[in-house]
């Protein structure tokens, strides 16, 4: 009778060896969580803005960074050129933390920065167009009482579509939080913003986000689409900002959390 339940017992329990294979994957998994979770907190770099004090915010504007000369005219600008947004201050071998079957080289990953930065430029100039009573003009080149845009990339890493679905299947409790934070997808930028007439640098902005936690991320099964959801809300921020009254605080949009909890 003992020997019997012993059986039915050690038939019902994990296998060992399958055991210890699964507790070993939960703390690399959590390992690389606690990196990833350093990463989301870690200060915002300084590439793009060296001659800026980048720990410098202007708490109406919900970026990590945030300058606005303060003898700015107020009322002043009616006009944005959204100049540039480009990749070249992405770290050399930035490319190796987005590689999957969706990028496997470092030549589809720079078509999908480039695509990435065109949608982001594009999105900024709809944004501000369709903004509800709207008091800016979309322009194509500097012009007075305009304002420039030159955008950067900072960071930039794409979803890992096959990590992604092995978590929505992990039977470990707590796996799917570690494979969530281990490969996070996120973007950051810097921006320098210039009077369109002087060329007089009169703002900075920097920031990095990741994107919403949920419980089932559709999004993160597709390498670029958490990505545009990223640039997609900067591009609102944006918007609401500049028709905004100077010291009217703008939202965040309640969909991205600046902190991982």
């Amino acid at each position: 009778m003992l020997k019997s339940m012993r059986s039915e017992e050690l038939a019902r329990s994990p296998h060992p060896r399958a055991m210890c294979a699964l507790l070993a994957l939960f703390y690399v998994l959590v390992g690389s969580a606690g990196c990833a979770v350093e990463e989301r907190v870690r200060p915002i770099g300084t590439s793009f803005l060296e001659d800026r004090d980048v720990k410098e915010k202007d708490d109406t504007l919900p970026f990590d960074h945030a300058w606005i000369d303060p003898e700015l005219p107020r009322g002043y600008y009616s006009k944005v050129f959204f100049r540039s947004v480009t990749l070249d201050k992405l770290p050399e071998d930035t490319w190796k933390a987005s590689k999957t079957t969706a990028i496997p080289s470092k030549k589809v990953f720079m078509e999908e920065a480039r695509a990435l930065a065109e949608f982001f430029k594009k999105e900024l100039e709809k944004k501000v167009q369709k903004y509800p009573k709207g008091t800016f003009t979309v322009v194509s080149a500097p012009e007075s009482q305009g304002l420039v845009f030159d955008i950067a990339f900072t960071e930039l890493e794409f979803s890992h579509p096959i990590v992604r679905a092995g978590s929505l299947l992990v039977p470990v409790p707590g796996a799917g939080i570690a494979f969530n934070a281990f490969s996070d997808p996120h973007v950051a930028f810097a921006a320098r913003v210039y009077d369109g007439e002087s060329g007089k640098l009169i703002a900075t902005i920097a920031d990095r986000k990741f994107p919403p936690n949920r419980l089932i991320d559709l999004n993160k099964l597709r390498a670029t689409s958490s990505t545009r959801e990223i640039v997609t809300l900067w591009a609102e921020i944006i918007a609401e900002g500049l028709n905004r009254d100077r010291f009217a605080k703008v939202s965040s949009r309640g969909l991205f959390r600046l902190l991982p909890w």
